[in-house]
């Protein structure tokens, strides 16, 4: 029960050691959708999670925002349709090539860059915007959020979807059933969701966060994992269930959520 979406998988970045970052580049490196598929996904438009991130750091047009661990910059491209002024960086080679190659088919002017997000990549306040999909629970976030953070400028807003550790059922399956009798696992093998630690470690960079969910991934987990989208029927009755939960305000079971952070302004 890894992170993604079951779809388009987005890099990682600075691991938590320097064998686990070769591991995270490796992975990614042999994951790389090919490009018809990114084409139609892009196509689509953002699914409702993305979709909420996005909004979340709305106005874009004409905004410095960083695509942290772009992958093969699906979300690049949704920031550049609506006007940003996109920078991406991902630690994949792969991912940033195929990344390139959708960027030129779609017409959009992207920065792309290869590697680790390090002090001094980028000089400070470079970016009015941050985003990144399934990026945070790659890395070690006691080193990349003061980075990410130094990196907003002041009155800047970043928004991250990102696999959650706060519904303790889902956490349990995670230990105990991912991988074994027919339970799939998607991911690479250090990635860990984002737990209220985390949280707190991304707090303490940046002046406010805040959870949001676009659309609940609770039961539709066990559609993606389990029945692996077979059974059309069941699934839309646990999307529906889903669905009803966030109607209820119960958001924070979901699997996936945005991390919402900002900076005052000066």
């Amino acid at each position: 029960m890894n992170g993604g979406d079951g779809g388009t998988p987005e890099g990682g970045t600075t691991g938590r050691d320097a064998q686990a970052g070769e591991r995270e580049r490796e992975f990614w490196d042999e994951h790389v959708p090919p490009l018809e598929r990114l084409i139609e996904r892009y196509r689509r438009g953002p699914e409702p999670n993305t979709q909420a991130l996005l909004d979340a750091i709305e106005p874009l047009s004409g905004q410095r925002v960083l695509d942290f661990a772009c992958g093969a910059g699906l979300t690049a491209n949704f920031l550049a349709q609506r006007g940003a002024r996109v920078t991406a960086i991902d630690i994949s080679p792969a991912s940033i090539g195929r990344a390139v190659e959708l960027s030129q088919r779609l017409g959009n002017q992207i920065e792309f860059v290869t590697g680790e997000l390090r002090a001094g990549t980028f000089a400070p306040a470079s970016f009015d915007r941050l985003a990144g999909r399934y990026a945070l629970h790659h890395v070690e976030l006691g080193l990349v959020a003061p980075i990410l953070g130094e990196l907003l400028a002041p009155g800047g807003r970043g928004a991250f979807l990102e696999t959650m550790a706060l519904n303790p059922l889902l956490n349990l399956a995670r230990r105990r059933m991912t991988g074994r009798a027919g339970v799939a696992s998607y991911g690479s093998a250090d990635e860990r969701p984002i737990d209220r630690g985390d949280l707190r470690v991304i707090g303490r960079s940046f002046d406010s966060v805040e959870l949001t969910v676009g659309q609940m991934r609770f039961l539709r987990i066990f559609d993606r994992n389990v029945l692996r989208f077979g059974h059309r029927r069941l699934g839309r009755l646990l999307g529906g269930a889903d669905d009803r939960l966030l109607a209820l305000g119960l958001g924070s079971l979901s699997y996936h959520q945005i991390v919402i952070v900002a900076k005052r302004p000066r």
